[in-house]
């Protein structure tokens, strides 16, 4: 990511145009296992409630997946599947803690 905001602020003191492009995986995850994944992280177990009916509140989508195709055109790939990634994210806010 601190590439991309170099990369980022490098072209804008150059003069040249701003691209935007999606951060993401290859994979998806549900909303109930990344709340298992940051459990587990923390050592907690609590009892899940919902609200909102089997989908939630209205517009929300039970799986979100962001096209990186753009990145993955100029040679990015991810190092990491989803589950793994919202791991690593969890465990380094976790040892903030």
């Amino acid at each position: 990511m601190l590439h991309t905001i170099e990369h980022h602020l490098f072209n804008q003191s150059s003069g040249g145009s701003m691209h935007t492009y999606n951060l993401g995986t290859r994979t998806t995850t549900s909303v109930n296992r990344i709340a298992d994944i940051v459990c587990d992280v923390l050592g907690v177990d609590p009892q899940y409630t919902y609200t909102g009916g089997d989908r939630g509140w209205t517009g929300d989508v039970p799986r979100m997946r962001l096209s990186i195709e753009k990145l993955s055109a100029l040679g990015w790939e991810p190092r990491m599947e989803s589950d793994d990634a919202i791991r690593a994210a969890a465990e380094t806010l976790a040892n903030e803690l």
